[in-house]
């Protein structure tokens, strides 16, 4: 009963937050108001931007170049365990350029399940979701494609390093989430600069890091005009408020919270992810987001300590659904019921998922355009099977 009253609780004081950002996005430029710009630059958000430029770029096959960075005695762009963090692109049509952040869990004290090297998240060799390139139902099949690896720990936020014995890999986590994340785009402005469209997407933790700073950094280097778009594939941002064990371990281990502008009062470190989202679609006039999940996310209520299906569908239902209330022609949600699977992205699911019978390539393809009928979708409640 204590869970289920920490979601009514939290239904309540984000119905609150609905009057709090009404009417906060009357700014006349497009795109990032030049004030928010001015409060994220002072929060350090764009601090490692123009810092790393790859030391060695190589052929991989298949369209892909691997450029890698050098860790400069550790100051440079690593990984959680302080070994070469490397960024992949392909050329496509350079006026669309698809910036893509990998998922592969995340690490705080005492809690070790993420991806350690960049060099065991190649990019995928299988022509499977979005990464089938001679798919006519692909939208993203001609874009120019910048591939960041996952391997800080920190879902591309962190910027600490922690003295920790009883890591596995080494005495130290070296959460360098946002470095590595600032190398990459510095990468996608030099590699691609006339992009014009621009999406950030990602899965699972790099979904979460793609609704986080990405876009920011996005505003930065390419500017207000471009037409800039954010696909969340099942990062669930929105965090288990009972859960205060972990969020206290990842607020300090990681330290993101440095990173979030002055005038976002409600965003925290110790609360709810989903606010600094909320504050972006109330500074940013043209920028729109689309969010997948299903509403049995085995994976992700691991990692959130949710263990049944009607919490973690209430969780993100709830941050969700008020970001939609708040910005319904910018934020929509594709919300699959009956499932555990985690993301879609990268799968064959990109083209066989549908819901409501709306298919989410097509959906996805709607949004990017965008078409007048790119719309919300979420299933009603359909129970996951019993174990036997």
């Amino acid at each position: 009963m204590k869970r289920i009253y920490c979601l009514v609780v939290v239904f309540c004081l984000s119905a609150l937050s609905v009057a709090a950002y009404a009417g906060q996005t009357n700014h006349p430029n497009k795109g990032l108001s030049a004030a928010a710009a001015a409060e994220l630059s002072q929060a350090g958000v764009d601090k490692y931007l123009g810092q790393f430029t790859p030391v060695a770029s190589a052929d991989v096959g298949d369209g892909w170049t691997k450029h890698t960075f050098d860790p400069a005695g550790g100051d440079g762009p690593i990984c959680i365990a302080g070994t070469s963090y490397s960024v992949f692109t392909r050329q496509g049509n350079p006026s669309k350029l698809l910036i893509f952040e990998q998922g592969g869990g995340a690490c705080w004290q005492d809690f070790y399940f993420c991806n350690v090297l960049a060099e065991e998240q190649e990019p995928p060799t299988a022509r499977a979701g979005i990464w089938d390139f001679d798919s006519k139902d692909n939208p993203f099949a001609d874009y120019s494609i910048v591939y960041m690896p996952y391997c800080d720990g920190s879902t591309f936020s962190g910027d600490n390093d922690v003295v920790d014995p009883n890591f596995p890999f080494g005495p130290v986590r070296f959460h360098r989430g946002l470095r590595n994340q600032s190398a990459g785009m510095d990468l996608a402005k030099s590699m691609f600069p006339n992009a014009r469209r621009i999406t950030v997407a990602g899965s699972s933790a790099g979904g979460v890091g793609a609704a986080g700073f990405a876009p920011f950094l996005v505003r930065f280097l390419f500017g207000d005009t471009a037409k800039l778009t954010v696909f969340n594939d099942a990062g669930p941002v929105a965090i288990n408020l009972l859960d205060t064990g972990a969020i206290t371990a990842r607020a300090e281990d990681w330290q993101f919270g440095q990173f979030y502008p002055a005038s976002c009062t409600s965003c925290s470190d110790m609360g709810q992810g989903t606010e600094i989202i909320k504050w972006r679609l109330a500074n940013d006039s043209t920028i729109r987001e689309a969010f997948y999940s299903t509403d049995g996310d085995a994976t992700n209520r691991f990692f959130l300590s949710v263990p049944f299906q009607f919490l973690y569908r209430g969780l993100i239902l709830s941050e969700h659904g008020f970001i939609n209330l708040l910005y319904p022609d910018r934020y929509k949600r594709f919300i699959v019921s009956g499932d555990d699977s985690h993301t879609a992205l990268q799968t064959p699911l990109f083209y066989s998922q549908d819901a409501n019978g709306v298919p989410l390539n097509e959906w996805t393809d709607d949004f990017l355009v965008p078409r007048p009928f790119w719309v919300d979708v979420v299933e009603d409640l359909v129970p996951l099977p019993l174990l036997p």
